[in-house]
């Protein structure tokens, strides 16, 4: 997979085996992917924005000629620089039903131009795009009132303005916390992520965590409804809820009650556990800060711990679980920390 080591996310979005592996997960090259992506961290960002891409094209299916979808793709490109290419015209005039056949790969042509046009305008002119900074959460207030904090690294992308008969659409990738404002018109909020999970919600706090294993929901207050690929049915969450949706459609979905303070607090850039289990904070730190933690035993994992750090410092919280539970934390390597009894 080496030439897609210099594939911009337009032309990711317009391969074929990327396509088929983002719409189909448990096709036989998803583990190549996964590979190749594991090889190239670099490219998370072109992958995520190309997963959008091929999410948001739900063409009618249609049998286009081969190369016709490359070929469009080329001429969106002409158009952008120059005036549009003249197109030759054959010498010798085709039998008839050759010219039929032709007549109908032209009009299919001329239908995916339109909507890839209609896409690219969407994309680039309809649309803004906010980032998370690099040193702490960013705070977004949208055109409707609603706030997002952005953390680390995350991305969403929305319309300039919202039609009032239309759903308020975000794309999400990374992890954010969503306040939603309600509206008179009961007007729908509604959070898009590249594995074609959608987040429905009409006022309410929660956050989205999309990552490319999984996407995790922690519901604040409110009411949320999960559109997944693979549920014919959507998924209502309550307020305490915690759903873990895998990528790959194979894998169950996981959901379990939680304290949303401590999946949110760092929006705030603190740490509050309430009587947390040591193995709850672990996961939470291999979440949020890729921390991996390793227990020597794993009844470890059982202990509870209290505490409200206004700073979020691992080193301070990893110092204190030692303390307060008699405890020897080494450091095997930056992020790979491995806890036992004292001895």
């Amino acid at each position: 997979m080496q030439q897609y080591d210099h594939f911009s996310a337009e032309e990711l979005a317009n391969d074929p085996d990327f396509i088929k592996w983002v719409k189909h997960t448990d096709s036989a090259n998803s583990s190549v992917w996964r590979v190749w992506l594991n090889q190239h961290p670099h490219k998370a960002a072109d992958v995520r924005l190309a997963r959008q891409l091929v999410t948001m094209w739900k063409l009618s299916p249609v049998d286009p000629p081969a190369g016709a979808q490359a070929a469009v793709w080329v001429a969106i490109q002409a158009q952008k620089d120059g005036p549009a290419p003249a197109y030759q015209v054959r010498q010798q005039p085709p039998a008839p039903a050759r010219r039929r056949r032709l007549g109908i790969a032209v009009a299919l042509s001329s239908l995916l131009l339109l909507a890839l046009g209609m896409i690219l305008y969407r994309i680039n002119i309809g649309m803004t795009e906010y980032n998370g900074t690099a040193d702490s959460p960013r705070t977004v207030t949208l055109p409707d009132g609603s706030t997002v904090v952005l953390n680390t690294g995350a991305t969403i992308r929305l319309a300039r303005h919202w039609p009032a008969d239309e759903p308020r659409t975000v794309w999400l990738t990374g992890k954010a916390q969503f306040s939603v404002t309600h509206q008179s018109n009961n007007q729908r909020f509604i959070v898009q992520t590249p594995d074609q999970l959608q987040v429905e919600v009409l006022g309410t706090v929660f956050t989205v965590d999309e990552q490319t294993q999984q996407t995790r929901i922690i519901l604040n207050s409110g009411r949320v409804r999960l559109h997944v690929a693979s549920q014919s049915t959507p998924i209502s969450m309550v307020p305490g809820e915690l759903i873990d949706v895998p990528a790959y459609k194979k894998q169950a979905i996981v959901r379990r009650r939680v304290q949303p303070a401590v999946y949110s607090a760092w929006a705030t850039q603190q740490f509050i556990f309430d009587n947390t289990t040591l193995g709850e904070i672990a996961d939470l730190l291999k979440q949020d800060l890729d921390y991996r933690i390793e227990f020597s035993d794993s009844t470890l994992r059982n202990r509870r711990m209290t505490i409200h750090l206004p700073t979020r410092d691992p080193d301070i919280l990893l110092a204190a679980i030692a303390e307060a539970n008699d405890l020897t934390v080494s450091i095997v390597t930056p992020k790979h920390i491995r806890i036992k009894p004292k001895l």
